[in-house]
Parts: C-alpha cells; structure tokens; sequence
C-alpha cells in the first residue's frame, strides 16, 4: 500500500482525503492565510488518529496563545505518533516540545531530523523560530547558513524562496535577497511571507516609497485578514512614518494593528507590533517635549500579561516595559524585573544579562532619566539581537538609544551612532536628529544643511505632528 504524501513528497500515515485536508492546513498556515484550523480540523474529522494533524494544529493554537489546547494537541499527538512512522514521530516530538514543556528537547530533535529529512518544511519553520527568538549573537549567520544548506533540497518552491529571501537581508544580502524574494513572487502572490521579506528588502535599502508602494498594493490584493495582515501592516506604518505621516500610521495602528483589532492575530504580535509603533511615536512627539498620546497601551500590556503571565520570553518582556514604561507603571515594572531575576535564577541565558537592562533602560527612559537610559542601552547593544525579531524590529532599541544619548547632552555619542545609520542609507529622521546633535556642538552651518535635507524629505509630511514642529523651529 502506496501512503500519500505531503507537499514535499514525505508519507503520511493516514488515507488520501485526511492527508489532503492536511496539505490545505499546512499550506495555508505557511501562506499566512486563514482556515489553518478548519483545514486541519477537517484532517481531524476524517482520521481521529492522524498524528501529524493534531500537531500542526498544536502549533497553531501555541501561536494564537491557546497553550491548554496546544498542550492537549500535543500530547494526543505523541501517543498517535506512536503508530507511525519513525518521521513522523520525531516531527510530532519536535513540534509538540513547547507546548509539552520540554522545549529544551526540540534542538537536537531538529537538527538530528533536518540531516536525515531536510525538506520536512515544518520542522524547518519551527527552527526558524527557535533561532529568530533566541539562537544567541551569531543567529543571523547561522540563519543563513542554515538556509544556504537546505537550499538543494526544495529548489523552486515558494515558501523556502521566501525565507531564503528573509535570511539573505537580515544579513544585508540584499541584490541576492531581493532575487529570492521575487522569484517567490512569480511563484505564489498570494504569499504573506514574501511580501513580508520584499517589505525588508526595501526598509533595509531605505527606498520609503518603493516599500510603501508595493506593500499597499499587495495589501489591498490580499483577500484575507489572515493573522499576519497586522504584522505586514506594521510594517507599511513604519514606512509612514518614515515620510513623517504619524497620523496614517496610527489610523493604521488603531484599525489593525492594536491589540481586539485584527481577530485572527497571534497574542506575541499583538504586544510587539503595537508597542514597537506607539514607542516610535513616543519618540518622536518627545522630541518637542510633549507627552505621546497613551491610547493603545494599557490594552497591549494586559495582552502581555494574559497570553504570558510569567516572564522570560524575552520578545513579549521588553515591549511589555515600553508599554508599563510609557504608562508610568513603577509597580508592573518592578514586578516584571523581579520576574526576570527569577527567569536567570532558573538558568533562563539573557534574561538577567540582556532583557533585564533594556527594561530598565527603557523604564529610565520613561521616567526622563535619558542618563540611565542611553547608559544601559550601550551596555547591551551588541546583544540586543538575541532578543529575538529582525533587524527592522530591533531598530526601536537603536532609535531609542540616539534619542537618550542627544537628550542627555551627549552628542558625540548620539553622532557617532548616527554615523553608522546614515552610512547604511539616510533618512528624515535621522538627518533631523544628525542636525540636533550638530547644533548641540555649536556647528550650526552644517546642522542647518542637515535639517533643510531633512525637510525637504518630510516635503509631504503632516504639517502638524510635534515632531515635524521642532523641525521647522530648527530651520528657522
């Protein structure tokens, strides 16, 4: 008897019409479009003891904060895997690991499985998130080494092409990373992953209105407000704000991307993507000494709080601060750096040595002691990626630290991170924020030629945002 196969061509152990409903979860779970959970609960419907079902679903109730159900899934998985092949038990194994409370397992099961079946196309995705929250300081080129070696084994296969594509710019790969990306493209438009590295590929080239372009067209193509419209549409807002359109960006925070927003979204992206845009604002309202507006914020720290109530996931923790920070929550802040303490204590590797000084640095930060702020944030800069997400969400820290070093008075400092950001490609803001260091140091001449740039970028920017003020001042 010939089993049928998934998408790779791998068996499965279970008839041709569960492992069809099965192809259709996972594909569409690896598209970032809806009905993952209706696919695979049909699989389900159609074999009650097809493992491998339960486990994809496992992992999509895990993303969406649902760990009980995720666990239950996980479990019953394990003992149906039994009855399967030996594939299909280490990929039951390793997808069921967090939700099972044996996380630590999953590394060695991955890599020991990816020599032996490298085209198991969600083992890789689970490595992928495995590397990209957490993977240490050298994650980045371990990403791509990794894809690099796999790349023989799928060849032409959309989803692969687009995070091939994703390692490639996380590694300023750019040429290569964008030939990748549009061969996926070609492949399958309607592929949330590749228009989410094309959005990279332009943020880390700075072409503003190329990424802002191609994104809001393919967004208003997308026919689904799958669970990664939010985190695409994250992205679109901060190419607005790139060209100083705050208020587009939060009508695009408060319609998609704020916490009961978008239905279908995943509790993590939720508290990053929401306080990532909002601590940006706070940035930039600040700069003319005006309090950001706190709409927004209780809710996206209550959402950290239910979906991860202890801490130690770094990602959630150090947005989770920018939420208490931006509130002025002493007590939560205190608690959530008591919380920290405890996650080191455990052996948990970056929580006392990396999240815990970005908190507090960013609850200095809050409090207006920029001092403290930009002290603790240089401490930790070049481990900052082991906090998990991409470059351009890491980018907040950065900003943050340029901001608390030019409000500290400490200029040479501000203009030697400057620097290096205008030599990967200039922006409005950070052509501003080079004038305002340049004016701290009394070199008015070329902080006037650095703020007129600066304003003739922001040509079409709101007239009235605080920021764009204090920019009209400095030219004046």
């Amino acid at each position: 008897m010939t089993l049928p196969t998934d998408a790779w061509g791998l068996p499965l152990t279970t008839s041709e019409e569960a492992a069809e409903a099965y192809r259709q979860g996972v594909d569409r779970m690896l598209s970032y479009r809806l009905g993952v959970d209706e696919a695979l609960g049909r699989a389900i419907e159609l074999d009650p003891n097809f493992a491998l079902a339960h486990s994809q679903l496992g992992l999509f109730h895990l993303f969406r904060g649902n760990g009980k159900l995720a666990a239950e899934l996980a479990n019953k998985a394990h003992e149906l895997a039994e009855k399967a092949s030996p594939r299909e038990q280490r990929h039951a194994a390793i997808l069921g690991a967090a939700a099972r409370g044996k996380a630590s397992e999953a590394p060695a099961l991955i890599d020991a499985h990816l020599n032996d079946t490298p085209r198991d196309a969600p083992i890789v995705l689970q490595w992928l998130g495995g590397n990209f929250y957490g993977g240490g300081v050298e994650k980045r080129e371990r990403m791509l080494e990794q894809f690099d070696r796999l790349a023989p084994a799928f060849g032409e296969d959309w989803w692969f092409l687009s995070w091939h594509a994703f390692a490639n710019h996380e590694m300023d790969q750019l040429e290569r990373a964008r030939q990748l990306v549009q061969r996926s493209l070609d492949l399958r438009r309607q592929n949330g992953q590749a228009a989410h590295a094309m959005s990279h590929v332009f943020f880390e080239e700075h072409d503003i209105d190329g990424g802002a372009g191609f994104l809001g067209e393919w967004l208003t193509e997308f026919p689904e407000r799958a669970g990664f419209y939010r985190h695409l549409t994250w992205h679109q807002a901060l190419f607005l704000l790139a060209n100083g359109k705050r208020s587009e960006a939060l009508a695009l925070h408060d319609d998609t991307i704020r916490p009961g927003a978008d239905e279908h979204g995943d509790a993590l992206g939720a508290v990053a993507d929401g306080a990532s845009l909002l601590w940006r604002c706070r940035l930039h309202d600040t700069v003319a000494g005006q309090r950001a507006d706190d709409h927004g914020w209780r809710a996206i720290a209550e959402v950290a709080d239910q979906a991860f109530p202890k801490a130690g996931t770094a990602w959630v923790d150090v947005h989770r601060a920018m939420a208490l920070a931006a509130l002025g929550d002493e007590v939560g802040l205190g608690a959530l750096i008591d919380g920290l303490r405890e996650a080191a204590e455990r052996g948990h590797p970056t929580a006392g040595s990396v999240v815990a000084p970005v908190v507090e640095a960013l609850s200095a930060f809050g409090q207006g002691d920029y001092e403290a702020a930009a002290d603790g944030l240089s401490d930790v800069r070049e481990l900052l990626v082991t906090l998990g997400g991409s470059n351009a969400q890491r980018d907040v820290f950065e900003e943050t630290l340029v901001e608390a070093n030019l409000r500290s008075g400490r200029s040479e400092a501000a203009l030697e991170l400057l620097r290096e950001r205008l030599d990967r490609g200039a922006t409005a803001r950070d052509l501003f924020r080079w004038g305002r260091a340049l004016t701290a140091r009394d070199e008015m001449d070329e902080a006037k030629l650095a703020i007129r740039e600066a304003a003739e970028r922001w040509a079409g920017a709101d007239t009235d945002a605080p920021e764009l003020r204090a920019l009209h001042e400095a030219a004046a």
